[in-house]
């Protein structure tokens, strides 16, 4: 029997949401109000291209000048491989980073897939958007939430953040942001732009569930963004014609990499807050807010990544 997936819709607050991402102002958290960052350990995850390598770029070279500033040469870039379509990927690279760090400030989930041909899935069978985005970032989480929670215990409140990469696009999920008679879309006739509405709206959900699931992660911010209308190689699925859309609509990468630094590095910042580009606090759609609806994702991505947990105690003697 196919399902019908109806969008939780746009009304005007979207609308001027969508006016915001087309015409944004310029950022005004840049890399001059930047904290000092020797001593400090960042996550960027699918930093290789888009803005995800912009942020690491600029993280880099905030840290060379620190370096220069001081004399020191201790700066350390180094990459882990993991494949979040492949969820059996996730332990040995956070087992990787943990041979290797003994602390974790800051993590930004910013890898992803948007417009994934129909029909395509992760190697565990997940529709490839809530794999790829949720289910992956959610997992690495798992593993990563001890060294983070341990290393809040020593920097100062709101020292220690997850920044977790949405989209102006979580308008377009179902209310309460997960499609739950049919997550994975199989049967179902729905545009990409749902799928991927979907997985942005549960990175919302995440960013908001975070603390709630942690009590010992009370010195942890936990945030949720739109990095902005940008020109990346996530339209890499997209025809020719909706990228040659994107490319007049859109704005450079360097600017995603301020609206995710914003988030990372910017005083004043609540768990739980939603900023959109480049840099400005903003709010999530409406029923994302409720905690039950909160809660109901969280436990639906829990269920989902629970079996690939069973080595979780290696990671736990790590810390010790």
């Amino acid at each position: 029997m196919t399902k019908k997936f109806v969008s939780g819709g746009l009304g005007s607050s979207e609308f001027w949401a969508m006016v915001n991402g087309l015409w944004p102002g310029k950022p005004q958290f840049t890399e001059s109000d930047y904290p000092k960052l020797d001593g400090k350990v960042v996550i960027v995850t699918g930093a290789t291209a888009g803005f995800g390598y912009e942020t690491k770029d600029a993280i880099k070279r905030l840290e060379l000048e620190i370096a220069k500033e001081f004399g020191k040469t201790n700066l350390n870039v180094d990459h882990v491989l993991v494949d979040f379509a492949v969820l059996t990927t996730i332990k040995p690279a956070a087992e990787e980073f943990l041979k290797k760090e003994s602390r974790l400030d800051i993590i930004i989930h910013n890898a992803g897939v948007m417009n994934a041909p129909d029909g395509s899935v992760t190697k565990q069978g997940f529709e490839l958007h809530i794999g790829t985005n949720n289910l992956g970032p959610h997992l690495l989480e798992k593993f990563l939430d001890p060294i983070i929670i341990k290393t809040s215990q020593t920097n100062k409140p709101g020292g220690t953040r997850i920044v977790w990469v949405s989209s102006f696009t979580h308008y377009f999920s179902s209310k309460g942001g997960l499609f739950y008679s049919n997550p994975n879309f199989r049967n179902t006739k729905a545009v990409s732009a749902y799928k991927y509405g979907q997985s942005k709206a549960i990175s919302i959900l995440q960013a908001k569930g975070w603390n709630s699931a942690h009590p010992g992660g009370s010195n942890i911010i936990s945030v949720s963004l739109c990095p902005g209308f940008l020109h990346t190689e996530l339209t890499r699925h997209s025809s020719a014609f909706e990228q040659y859309m994107a490319s007049i609509m859109t704005y450079h990468v360097r600017n995603g990499a301020y609206t995710e630094l914003f988030a990372a590095f910017s005083p004043g910042l609540s768990s739980g807050d939603h900023i959109e580009s480049f840099g400005r606090l903003t709010k999530a759609r409406e029923d994302l807010e409720d905690p039950v609806a909160i809660s109901k994702a969280w436990d639906y991505l829990d269920s989902n990544v629970a079996s690939y947990i069973c080595l979780n105690m290696s990671v736990s003697k790590t810390l010790n």
